[in-house]
C-alpha cells in the first residue's frame, strides 16, 4: 500500500492542482505596450550560430516598456466592445512580428547575394512595406485568419498562466489551506498573487516572454513550410521585398494550416508503447474475430511483456445483457469486417492532433473531420461557377465510420509494463483508446451530426499511462504514411509503420542496422507468402522498398548474405522467407533519436549534477556546464523538461544560472541521466 501510494504521488498532485485551477474564475490578459517594441537586429539578434530557420528569431525580446491587466470573464463581457478591439490590437501586432520575422530573416540570409538586400536592411520605410506585405499574405492566406485559432492560443496560455499561479499557491500555503477557501477567497487571493508576479516578478515575466516565443516558434515554422519560404530563388525573394507591381510574386497555396505539428522531413509524432502498436497493428490487419470466449469481436495481444484482448463494443453498459443474435451485436462484428488501413491512419491522426494540442494527458480536444481529411493529404474541392467547395459528403462519412469503430476499441491488458518513479512495474489495465466526449465531459455517441460540428476526445486510462513521467515515449512517423492509398499502397504504408515503431525501439542501443528477417516482415505487414507463385510476394515487398526509398522514408536497403542464383533453385522461396535485409533509417531519424541513445559520454553529464557543493557555490558555471553537455547531444529544452517533468522555463533558468536546483530536482536530473549510461 505505501508502495501504491508513493507511485501515485505525481498523479495526485496533478489532480490536486487541477482541483484547484478549476475554481479559478475565467480570466484574459491585457498587455498594453507603451513604446513600439524593439525590432532592430541587434536586439532581435541574427541567424548566425542558429540552425538557419526563420523560426530561430525570436518573437519578443523584450520585457519591459509594458504593463499587463488582468481581466475576469464578467468584467469582459461588459465591456466585450472595447476589449474585443483591443485584443484585435494585440492580434495585428503578434502577426506584424511574425511578418517582420520572415523579412529579417531572408534580408539576413541572402544579403551577400543582391545588394538590393542590403538597401532594404538599411532603409526602414522599404523594410517596413515588405513587412506590411507579408502581414497582408499572413491575414489572408493561411491559419492565423482563424478565430479559433486565436482562442486556442488564449486558452493555452491562460492554463499555463493558471498553472504557474496555483503551483507558488500550493507551495506557500498548502492544498488544504487553499481547498478549504471558498471561491471568492481563492480568486481574491489568486488575482494578488499574478497581479505580483506580473508586476515586479523578472523571472516570471521572462518565462511569460517565453512561452510565446515557444509558441509561435510552431507557427513560423508551419507557416514557411505552406508559403515554401526557405526554398525561394533569389529572384523570388527580390520580387517580394521590392514589391515589384507587375511581376508574379508567390505561388502560396490557399489552403490554411491546420493544428497538427510537423516535426522534421514532414513527419509526425505518435505514441509508440506496446499496447498503442498492438491496437494499431490489430485495427490494419483486422485481427478481430468471433470468439467462443466473447460476445464481441476480439483480437487477443501477446507482444513482449503485454498480454490481454483488445475487443470492438459500444460503451453503454446495457450491453452486457445482449445476445450474440441482437442487432447491436451483430454491427461490431460487421464492423470488424469493415476494417482496412484507413482505420489505422485515423487512429494515428487522432494520437498526433492530440499530442499536438494537449497541455498534459487529461485535457480534452477538438478537432474537425476535416482536419482528419487534410491530414492525410486530400484537397478540397475549388468552389465557384455554382459548385460548392470543400470535402465531398462521402469522404466525410468515410472519416466518420472509422471514428465511430475507434470509439468502440477496448482494450484488456493482464499484464503490461508501465513505469513508476522512473522504475518499470508490471500492473493491469482497461479502458478505450480514445473517449468522445459532449460539452460537458461525458462520454457519448459520434452520430451523423458530428461531420459537420467539431468534435471532442481524449486519452482514456490505458495510453494515459504512457504519456507522462519515463514511459512516455513517442515515435516520428512520416506524414507520407498516413498519405499512401489505403488500398493500392497497403504495403508502403504498412511497413512505414512497422519501421516507425522499431527504429524508436532501437534507438536506445542506436543499433539502427540489425537485419530484418524477410518473414518478420511480412508478418508485419500482415501479409503470406503466395505459395503458388512466390515471386509474386518478393516482387511486392522489394516494390515497396523501393518505393519508401524513393519517397525518403528510408535511406537504403538491400539483403544481407543473399545470393540471387538460390531463386532459380526448387524451393527458394523458403530460403528467401529466412534471407535478411538490412533497411537503413533516414538521417533524419537518426539525428532526432541521437539524445536517446546511451553512451558513455552522458556519464560526464550525469558528474556535473552530482558535484553539489559546485553548483550551489556557482550556479552560473554549472548552468553553462550544463547547457553545453545538452546542445552537445542536441536535445532540446522542450524535449528534456518533459522528461523530468519540470517546467522549459525552470530547466532554462537552472542553465542560465538564475536557479539553483533543489535537492529533489537534483536527484532527479542524476537518475534520468542514467538511462544514458
Amino acid at each position: 500500500m505505501v508502495k501504491a501510494n508513493l507511485s501515485s504521488q505525481n498523479h495526485i498532485n496533478k489532480n490536486h492542482s487541477i482541483r484547484i485551477a478549476e475554481k479559478i474564475d475565467n480570466f484574459l490578459i491585457l498587455c498594453v505596450y507603451e513604446q513600439s517594441q524593439k525590432n532592430d537586429l541587434k536586439s532581435r539578434g541574427s541567424i548566425n550560430g542558429t540552425d538557419g530557420r526563420i523560426s530561430a528569431l525570436p518573437t519578443y525580446t523584450d520585457i519591459d516598456g509594458s504593463s499587463t491587466f488582468i481581466i475576469w470573464e464578467k468584467v469582459y463581457q461588459e465591456n466585450a466592445h472595447v476589449f474585443n478591439s483591443l485584443r484585435l490590437v494585440a492580434r495585428n501586432r503578434l502577426i506584424r512580428q511574425i511578418a517582420d520575422n520572415i523579412v529579417t530573416f531572408l534580408l539576413i540570409r541572402n544579403q551577400k547575394f543582391s545588394p538590393a538586400f542590403t538597401s532594404i536592411l538599411n532603409d526602414q520605410r522599404l523594410k517596413n512595406q515588405a513587412v506590411q506585405y507579408i502581414e497582408d499574405i499572413l491575414k489572408r492566406e493561411t491559419f492565423l485568419m482563424k478565430d479559433e485559432v486565436w482562442e486556442d492560443f488564449c486558452e493555452w496560455f491562460q492554463v499555463h498562466l493558471t498553472e504557474w499561479i496555483v503551483e507558488e499557491m500550493t507551495d506557500t500555503l498548502g492544498f488544504e489551506k487553499l481547498d478549504s477557501l471558498e471561491k471568492q477567497e481563492l480568486n481574491e487571493l489568486f488575482f494578488q498573487y499574478i497581479s505580483k508576479n506580473l508586476s515586479d516578478n523578472y523571472d516570471f515575466l521572462t518565462k511569460f516572454t517565453s512561452i510565446v516565443n515557444n509558441y509561435t516558434i510552431n507557427w513560423v515554422d508551419k507557416i514557411s513550410e505552406t508559403l515554401n519560404i526557405e526554398n525561394y530563388s533569389i529572384d523570388q525573394i527580390e520580387t517580394l521585398l521590392s514589391l515589384n507591381e507587375h511581376t508574379p510574386l508567390l505561388d502560396i497555396p490557399s489552403r490554411n494550416i491546420l493544428t497538427y505539428h510537423l516535426t522534421v522531413n514532414d513527419s509526425i509524432f505518435v505514441m509508440n508503447n506496446a499496447p498503442y502498436q498492438s491496437v494499431r497493428e490489430a485495427l490494419f490487419k483486422k485481427s478481430f474475430a468471433a470468439d467462443g470466449s466473447y460476445l464481441w469481436p476480439t483480437a487477443h495481444v501477446s507482444k513482449g511483456n503485454v498480454q490481454g484482448i483488445i475487443q470492438i463494443k459500444p460503451f453503454k453498459n446495457d450491453h452486457y445483457s445482449f445476445s450474440k443474435h441482437h442487432s447491436i451485436v451483430k454491427e461490431t462484428h460487421q464492423d470488424a469486417e469493415a476494417l482496412s488501413d484507413l482505420d489505422a491512419d485515423i487512429f494515428d491522426a487522432l494520437c498526433t492532433i492530440f499530442l499536438s494540442k494537449a497541455k498534459h494527458f487529461e485535457e480534452i480536444v477538438e478537432i474537425e473531420i476535416d482536419e482528419l481529411l487534410s491530414i492525410r493529404g486530400l484537397l478540397p474541392k475549388l468552389g465557384g461557377e455554382g459548385r460548392r467547395g470543400g470535402y465531398e459528403e462521402k469522404q466525410r462519412r468515410q472519416i466518420l465510420k472509422s471514428l465511430s469503430i475507434i470509439q468502440k476499441l477496448w482494450i484488456a491488458l493482464d499484464k503490461t509494463i508501465v513505469y513508476e518513479k522512473g522504475k518499470p512495474a508490471e500492473t493491469k489495465l482497461n479502458g478505450r483508446a480514445f473517449l468522445f466526449v459532449d460539452s460537458s465531459g461525458k462520454e457519448c455517441f459520434l452520430t451523423e451530426g458530428a461531420k459537420d460540428k467539431k468534435i471532442r476526445y481524449k486519452v482514456d486510462q490505458v495510453f494515459s499511462r504512457y504519456l507522462f513521467g519515463s514511459g512516455r515515449q513517442v515515435a516520428l512517423l512520416p506524414l507520407k504514411v498516413l498519405q499512401y492509398d489505403p488500398y493500392r499502397k497497403t504495403w508502403e504504408k504498412r511497413l512505414g509503420r512497422y519501421l516507425s515503431w522499431r527504429w524508436r525501439i532501437q534507438a536506445r542501443k542506436g543499433d539502427y542496422l540489425q537485419p530484418n528477417k524477410v518473414s518478420t516482415l511480412l508478418e508485419a505487414i500482415g501479409a503470406e507468402l503466395n505459395e503458388r507463385t512466390p515471386s509474386r510476394t518478393r516482387d511486392r515487398l522489394e516494390k515497396a522498398l523501393d518505393t519508401l526509398h524513393e519517397d525518403g522514408l528510408i535511406e537504403s536497403w538491400h539483403y544481407e548474405k543473399w545470393e540471387e542464383p538460390i531463386a532459380d533453385l526448387k524451393g527458394w522461396a523458403r530460403v528467401w522467407e529466412n534471407s535478411m535485409i538490412i533497411i537503413k533509417p533516414p538521417e533524419f531519424i537518426t539525428e532526432q533519436y541521437r539524445t536517446i541513445r546511451k553512451t558513455n559520454e552522458a556519464s560526464n553529464f550525469k558528474q556535473v549534477h552530482k558535484r553539489k557543493a559546485g553548483m550551489d557555490e556557482n550556479p552560473e558555471i554549472a548552468g553553462e556546464k550544463l547547457r553545453e553537455i545538452r546542445e552537445k547531444f542536441n536535445l532540446s529544452l522542450t524535449h528534456a523538461a518533459e522528461e523530468l517533468e519540470i517546467s522549459i522555463s525552470y530547466l532554462s533558468n537552472i542553465e542560465r544560472g538564475i536557479k539553483i536546483p533543489s535537492n529533489k530536482i537534483r536527484r532527479r536530473l542524476v537518475n534520468w541521466l542514467q538511462k544514458f549510461d
